[in-house]
């Protein structure tokens, strides 16, 4: 018995986006870790972080300290 299998032609239109799929993927996978990784980026968003977190801390005190002297 012998098999035989018929190949459509748009099988490789289909392996075609398949492969460039996944160097697409590939790509981006490796942008992604070099922005993950980048440690002048990261200590930029701790210290933004911490920025914003000790603005929000201080607004808080001042309208806490503005809310007590209308009383």
């Amino acid at each position: 018995m012998m098999n035989t299998l018929t190949v459509s032609p748009a099988s490789g239109r289909l392996s075609d986006l398949a492969v460039r799929t996944g160097l697409a993927l590939a790509r981006w996978g490796r942008r992604r870790t070099i922005r993950r990784t980048d440690r002048e980026r990261m200590l930029r968003a701790i210290a933004e972080r911490s920025a914003a977190r000790d603005a929000h801390a201080e607004n808080a005190r001042a309208h806490s300290a503005a809310r007590l002297t209308l009383m």
